[in-house]
């Protein structure tokens, strides 16, 4: 069944969903959808209730939702922002005669800049310029791990198995602790260096901690002092690595 939930001055999508396995009421953001699912004999009048318990919660990641779909709108375009290395760039999109999409960052003017192929059809520069831009990010965010990760590594004292990066928008990283396993999204290199830091080591420690306990976050901020601080810019910046 699906709903407009009004909060404030916004009007949010919201679906219900009944399963009968269903043993309790969860809410969560489905894209843009406010989502709830529950169990067919639950009355409406509970669902209520958790939407009012949680009502400011829910307005404020529905703005935020809707923040991060204005901010990439239309991202690869001159005179737009990118991040980083946790900087902001102004892109440059321009054309030379290479059969091949390059893509340079100018630290000293923080130009981000984009180059074409000349012969390029208008509806696929897009698609061409994605590719490239995540390929450039994934290359360079490998070459900060293979630095910083085995000096984490040591620092902590937490051997892993294995590292993969991939092109995730959603997470900043993730671990699998029986396989000693670390994932890490391409797009890690977006981000100031102390806040990539913060994500080796949170990481890393769930090798030793597999859930968010105090003795995990004791255990990360035994290495990362102001962690609390990193954590609150990575929750509040996720914007920063959805293009």
């Amino acid at each position: 069944m699906k709903y407009i939930l009004k909060i404030k001055d916004i009007d949010i999508p919201l679906s219900i969903k009944n399963y009968k396995t269903s043993k309790s009421l969860k809410i969560y953001f489905k894209e843009d959808i406010l989502t709830i699912t529950k169990s067919p004999y639950i009355p409406k009048v509970e669902v209520d209730k958790l939407i009012k318990l949680n009502e400011q919660k829910i307005y404020e990641e529905y703005k935020r939702i809707l923040e991060e779909k204005k901010y990439t709108k239309g991202i690869w375009e001159t005179d737009k922002n990118v991040f980083y290395s946790g900087e902001e760039y102004i892109i440059n999109v321009s054309y030379h005669s290479e059969d091949i999409v390059r893509v340079k960052i100018e630290k000293e003017t923080k130009k981000f800049c984009i180059y074409l192929p000349k012969q390029i059809q208008k509806e696929d520069e897009q698609e061409y310029i994605k590719k490239a831009v995540r390929m450039l990010f994934k290359n360079n965010t490998e070459a900060v791990l293979y630095e910083m990760l085995p000096y984490w590594s040591k620092k902590t004292n937490i051997s892993y198995n294995s590292v993969k990066v991939r092109d995730a928008k959603t997470k900043y990283g993730s671990c699998i602790p029986t396989k000693k396993a670390l994932n890490f999204s391409s797009r890690l290199v977006m981000l100031p260096k102390q806040a990539i830091d913060a994500v080796i080591v949170h990481e890393l420690c769930h090798i030793v901690h597999p859930n968010h306990s105090k003795q995990f976050y004791k255990l990360v901020e035994s290495h990362i002092p102001n962690y609390k601080e990193i954590d609150k810019y990575l929750k509040n910046n996720r914007n920063i690595i959805t293009i």
